[in-house]
C-alpha cells in the first residue's frame, strides 16, 4: 500500500543525498566540510546509513560497507546547501499542512493563529540554529569583517561619533561604549533611583531607529509599563493619569504625535515559565517581523528571573546559568542584552562591582557594567535629582561617569550639559 501523501514529500530528492553521501565515502575529507551546512533532519531515506559514516569518521574508525548505486555528487557543497534548503521547506511544508488540517476542525481561529505563531517561531529558531551553528574558516570571514569595519567607518564619518551598536541617545554613554553591542550588559542601582525609567528611555530611543526592542519585566505590570513609556516620551506626568486624576483623551493625543517612537517597543511579562528559549523565541519573532538584523533586550530584573527557576536549589547556580544562557541569546542573534540587577544592602548607592548580588558571576560575565547613582557632588532644584551614570566595567573601552539630571515626575533624564 502507498504511503500518504503529504506537501512535504515534494521537497524529498533521494538521488541527491544518496550522491552526497557517496561523495563522502570517495573521499571521507568532505566530511568535514559540509557537516556543519547539513541541519539534524536533511536526510530522509537514508539517514541510518549517514549517520553509520559520520560515527566511523568522527572515531576515526573504518568506513562500513554500504552500496548506494549512485553516483558522487560533483559539486559536494552545493548539494549539501541544497539538501538543507530542501530540510527547511519539509519544515515550512509540515506547517502548512498542520494549518491546513486544524483550521477544518471547530478551534476558534483566534486559538489557531496562536499556535501558528508558536509553530513558525519553532521554526524560525531551527533555520536560525542552521545558521549560527556552522564553524566558518579566516577566509570565509574575512570579506565579512571587511565589510563591518568599513559600515561602521562609514558611520564615523556620517555623525562624527564611533557608534558601532545601538544608539542610546545619551551622547557620552554612547562614547564611551560605542552604542550598545552585542553582548552581556548590566544596569545597577539601589530601589528608585530609576534604573528601569532609563532603560525605557534607552528602549524608546533604539526603537525608533527601526531596531525592536523587547522588555522583559519581572518588576512591573505591562500596563504600568505602557504607561510610564508614553508619559515619559510626551513628556507628562504619570502620578495623575495612574490616580485617576488625568483625561483619557490627553494620553490619546500624545499616543498619535509619538506612535513612531513607540511603535518598535514590545514587553513581555516575566513568569516561572519564562526561559531564556521563550525569550529568543519571541526576539526572533520580532526580527523576522520587523525585517531588522537584530532585537535590542531588556531584563528587569536578573535576580528575579533566577529566583522565579526551579532548577537548581542553589541560587548561586542558577545566576551563574542565567548570565551563561543570555550571553549565548546575545551571540547567537547578535544582539545586546541588557540586564537589569539589584545591589546587595551593604553596597546599595555605591558604584562597586561588589555590590552586584551574586556579584562574582555577574562581575566577571557581563561585558560592560553600569551603575546608577545619586550624585555627592551635585544638587538640582526638587523634583529633579541629580544622579551619575558610572561605567565600572567596559570591554569595549574606557570607564567613566556620566553626570545626568532625572526628573522623575515625567521619567526623563538629561545629560546635565544639556539641561
Amino acid at each position: 500500500m502507498p504511503s500518504r501523501y503529504t506537501i512535504a514529500s515534494d521537497f524529498v530528492k533521494p538521488e541527491l543525498e544518496k550522491s552526497l553521501v557517496s561523495a563522502i565515502l570517495a573521499n571521507p575529507e568532505l566530511y568535514w566540510q559540509v557537516i556543519d551546512l547539513l541541519p539534524p533532519g536533511s536526510f530522509t531515506e537514508i539517514q541510518d546509513q549517514f549517520q553509520l559514516i559520520s560515527e566511523a569518521i568522527e572515531q576515526e574508525k573504518p568506513l562500513p560497507s554500504i552500496e548506494l548505486k549512485e553516483e558522487p555528487a560533483l559539486q559536494p557543497l552545493e548539494t549539501a546547501k541544497e539538501l538543507a534548503e530542501l530540510f527547511q521547506k519539509r519544515l515550512l511544508a509540515d506547517l502548512l499542512e498542520s494549518c491546513l488540517s486544524n483550521i477544518r476542525g471547530k478551534s476558534p481561529a483566534k486559538d489557531l493563529i496562536s499556535q501558528l505563531e508558536t509553530n513558525l517561531i519553532k521554526v524560525q529558531q531551527t533555520v536560525q540554529e542552521v545558521k549560527t551553528g556552522r564553524g566558518i574558516s579566516w577566509p570565509e570571514l574575512f570579506p565579512l569583517m571587511l565589510a563591518d569595519v568599513a559600515a561602521k567607518r562609514e558611520a564615523v564619518k556620517e555623525t562624527g561619533v564611533a557608534t558601532v551598536g545601538l544608539a542610546t541617545g545619551i551622547t557620552r554613554l554612547d562614547k564611551l561604549l560605542g552604542g550598545f553591542q552585542t553582548g552581556v550588559h548590566l544596569l545597577a542601582a539601589e530601589p528608585g533611583v530609576g534604573k528601569t525609567t532609563l532603560m525605557l528611555q534607552i528602549a524608546q530611543h533604539v526603537g525608533e531607529s527601526g531596531t525592536p526592542v523587547l522588555f522583559i519585566t519581572f518588576e512591573e505590570s505591562l500596563i504600568r509599563l505602557s504607561l510610564k513609556s508614553l508619559c515619559q516620551v510626551a513628556s507628562l506626568e504619570m502620578k495623575a493619569f495612574a490616580d485617576g486624576y488625568g483625561e483619557p483623551a490627553v494620553l490619546e493625543k500624545a499616543a498619535k504625535a509619538h506612535w513612531p517612537k513607540l511603535q518598535n517597543l514590545y514587553f513581555l511579562e516575566g513568569n516561572k515559565q519564562v526561559a531564556v528559549t521563550h525569550i529568543k523565541a519571541k526576539a526572533l519573532q520580532l526580527m523576522s517581523r520587523k525585517k531588522s538584523q537584530k532585537c535590542f533586550i531588556i531584563l528587569d530584573y536578573i535576580q528575579k528571573m533566577s529566583a522565579s527557576s526551579r532548577e537548581f536549589t542553589d541560587y548561586r547556580h542558577i545566576v551563574a546559568c542565567l548570565v551563561s544562557d543570555l550571553r549565548e541569546l546575545s551571540m547567537r542573534l547578535d544582539s545586546p542584552v541588557v540586564a537589569i540587577s539589584s545591589q546587595n544592602r551593604g553596597g546599595q548607592g555605591k558604584a562597586q562591582l561588589t555590590s552586584l548580588k551574586e556579584s562574582g558571576e555577574l562581575e566577571y560575565s557581563a561585558d560592560t557594567v553600569m551603575f546608577l547613582v545619586e550624585s555627592l557632588e551635585r544638587k538640582a532644584s526638587p523634583p529633579c535629582r541629580a544622579v551619575d551614570l558610572i561605567i565600572e566595567k567596559n570591554r569595549y573601552g574606557d570607564k567613566g561617569k556620566i553626570p545626568l539630571i532625572f526628573k522623575p515626575n515625567v521619567g526623563t533624564f538629561l545629560e546635565e550639559a544639556r539641561v
